[in-house]
């Protein structure tokens, strides 16, 4: 069945010059490096965050109908439009990347309701994605697309399907804490379909990451249903969570 959400006409554009997600846990926002200078290159399934050039914008993040949302580009342009409940909408043009969606601060092994009532365009992920702390710990779980790429660990039964475990070590690469050095846990799936009611056990795959990450798994900061696109991308997203 079809989610329809009225979106408000009000959108909230990301802008600046510093590219850094924030760290919500209501104290502190603090600093990534600068890069020195070229092009980097991605690995794929990988993101390249915090780096300051002059067409990075910053994580804007906040609230809105009693769910947390964030922002997140590196070149081209972003916006996304604030709708009823979980539902929001992300445009975007021509990006080195963006990271974008909502969901809860902090995050749980909740099992995580979505509809994507449009997705059009490229993309590269469409899914869960969240921190944790203590340690420091970036996951994704990929419902469309894909975000594989580093070591893979063992696969994951959830909600009906097979997901592939991976994991990524950033070394030295800004963080929701700053400059740092963490994993990456990502869940590749990536079969599912829009315009219909879906969901992820989260519980699952937080304790299959406890037990075999390496790292365990921490503390949660944020926690929401979001789309990535990078590599000079244009396109568009709705979706709700719940």
């Amino acid at each position: 069945m079809k989610v329809n959400r009225s979106l408000s006409k009000v959108a909230t554009t990301a802008t600046g010059a510093l590219a850094l997600l924030l760290f919500i846990s209501g104290s502190s926002l603090m600093s990534g490096c600068k890069k020195a200078g070229g092009t980097a290159q991605k690995t794929p399934g990988t993101r390249l965050t915090g780096y300051v050039t002059n067409d990075v914008q910053p994580a804007s993040t906040g609230t809105s109908n009693g769910f947390f949302w964030s922002l997140y580009t590196e070149g081209g342009s972003s916006s996304i439009t604030q709708g009823a409940a979980g539902n929001f909408a992300i445009s975007y043009s021509n990006v080195n990347d963006v990271v974008g969606g909502k969901g809860w601060n902090p995050g749980s092994a909740r099992t995580i309701g979505y509809n994507v009532g449009a997705l059009s365009g490229s993309y590269n992920f469409v899914g869960i994605y969240g921190w944790t702390t203590s340690p420091l710990i970036e996951y994704y779980v990929a419902e469309l697309g894909n975000v594989s790429g580093g070591t893979f660990v063992n696969s994951v039964s959830s909600d009906g399907h097979n997901y592939s475990f991976y994991k990524f070590q950033r070394v030295n690469e800004p963080s929701i804490i700053g400059t740092a050095t963490f994993w990456q846990y990502k869940d590749n799936w990536g079969g599912s379909s829009t315009q219909a009611n879906h969901s992820v056990n989260m519980a699952n795959h937080i304790n299959n990451w406890r037990s075999h990450g390496g790292q365990g798994f921490g503390s949660y900061n944020y926690q929401i249903l979001a789309l990535e696109a990078y590599s000079g991308k244009s396109g568009y997203i709705n979706a709700t969570a719940w």
